[in-house]
């Protein structure tokens, strides 16, 4: 047995378990941030415009942290170590929340949180495509992207339902601990799973970046999934309200949102076993695209408890499946040599289209009700033709990089002949 066998047996065996894990630790805080936040801010004192403006500073100070720290990690191949420096960062950030009082001190607060945990995705991203590049340059078994990050969807979901009954059993004003508690779990997390994929290369060593042999296409992809993906902003905003205005009651726009998060996750755990994985990735966004524009435009016709089921269960089209195709073409796109940077380009558009889009969406539904759906349906019908240039772009591409391979393999038969 090699030295590379052996170490690959005692690092890599467990590797998609590990990053599996790495996934749902990023995500586990957010299972707790989405239904206790903005309470636990209004529990200390905070109006509706000052809980807005807390929240509004958030996404634009994440997309200027998500872009450096991606770029730096790339640079200097330890994304695993910055990662864990923004997990510690963020429980550190929430504890020092749960000691300030008063708007302008939680909004800095605030800004701190978002600082520390805007990187997250995209240096578990990088840590996951890198290993995954590894493995197939070394000609190992696949690892497979959209399991390993559908764990932390699975991740959401089961804080988001265990974290009501432990925030039930707490004061309210005890709900930041219970954020910095989970962070500092998922810190330790973090560690853990980490172990064995650091880089080999001197930290000080900074790795030669090439320019993009497809730019354009980098941006199409980008371009196609923020438009689909910041379509969700009214359904995101205003679902909830406009289900409780029709009479629905709190379980039932509960399992609602459960009904969409649960078919995210089994979006991501059978893409790569069962629909084809990276092989595939043009077609995700394509599908994706579609069951975006079909779910708004059955949104807008305002259905029944059935209809709305049906289409949060679209979720896993329109939301998850936009999820995977433009992180396996990017990884493929960007090169190795931005493996976080891509997918932070990618996610913080993603950011910038949902502030405009939601801010927009408040008119937008005062004045139309659910037929500001349509207006939603519209922007993913846009993101819908982008991402038919793409899969039309991504199949040529294909078939030029098969009929090379071919024309490669024939070669040496010629000579021997």
């Amino acid at each position: 047995m090699t030295k590379f066998q052996s170490g690959e047996s005692a690092v890599g065996r467990h590797a998609e378990l590990r990053l599996s894990l790495l996934q749902a630790s990023i995500y586990a805080i957010i299972g707790v941030q989405l239904p206790f936040f903005s309470i636990w801010l209004s529990a200390r004192g905070l109006d509706a415009f000052e809980i807005a403006a807390v929240l509004a500073v958030q996404p634009v100070i994440r997309i200027g942290s998500m872009l450096l720290a991606s770029r730096r990690a790339d640079r200097r191949g330890d994304h695993g170590a910055l990662l864990v420096g923004c997990m510690a960062a963020v429980a550190a950030a929430y504890a020092v929340m749960g000691l300030s009082s008063g708007f302008f001190a939680l909004l800095v607060a605030g800004a701190m949180v978002a600082l520390a945990q805007g990187p997250l995705a995209p240096l578990a991203d990088g840590v996951t495509f890198g290993e995954a590049r590894r493995r197939r340059e070394a000609n190992l078994p696949q690892l497979h992207y959209s399991w390993v990050r559908g764990w932390g969807s699975m991740s959401i979901l089961v804080f988001l339902a265990a974290s009501g009954p432990v925030a039930g059993a707490l004061a309210v004003e005890d709900i930041v601990w219970l954020l910095t508690a989970v962070g500092a779990f998922a810190c330790l997390a973090c560690m853990g799973s980490l172990i064995g994929f650091g880089s080999s290369r001197p930290r000080t060593e900074r790795r030669s970046v090439g320019r993009i042999a497809r730019p354009e296409l980098v941006a199409l992809v980008i371009v196609a999934a923020a438009l689909v993906q910041s379509s969700h902003s009214m359904v995101n905003t205003f679902g909830a309200l406009h289900w409780k205005e029709q009479g629905h009651s709190d379980t039932f726009v509960s399992f609602a949102w459960v009904a969409a998060l649960a078919t995210e996750v089994v979006a991501f755990l059978m893409a790569a076993r069962w629909f084809g994985g990276e092989s595939k990735a043009g077609a995700f966004l394509l599908v994706g695209a579609i069951g975006a524009v079909l779910r708004w435009l059955l949104m807008s016709a305002d259905p029944g408890p059935y209809g709305i089921f049906f289409a949060q269960a679209l979720h896993g089209a329109s939301c998850a499946a936009v999820q995977i195709g433009p992180a396996y073409l990017l990884a493929e796109l960007g090169g190795k040599e931005r493996l976080a940077q891509s997918q932070a380009w990618l996610a913080a558009a993603i950011a910038g289209g949902n502030s405009l889009l939601t801010f927009l969406s408040g008119p937008l539904y005062a004045q139309a009700g659910e037929r500001a759906y349509l207006a939603m349906a519209a922007v993913a019908f846009v993101g819908l033709l982008l991402s038919c240039a793409v899969a039309q772009l991504c199949s040529a591409r294909h078939e030029r990089a098969e009929a090379a391979r071919d024309a490669a393999h024939a070669e040496p038969e010629h000579s021997n002949a």
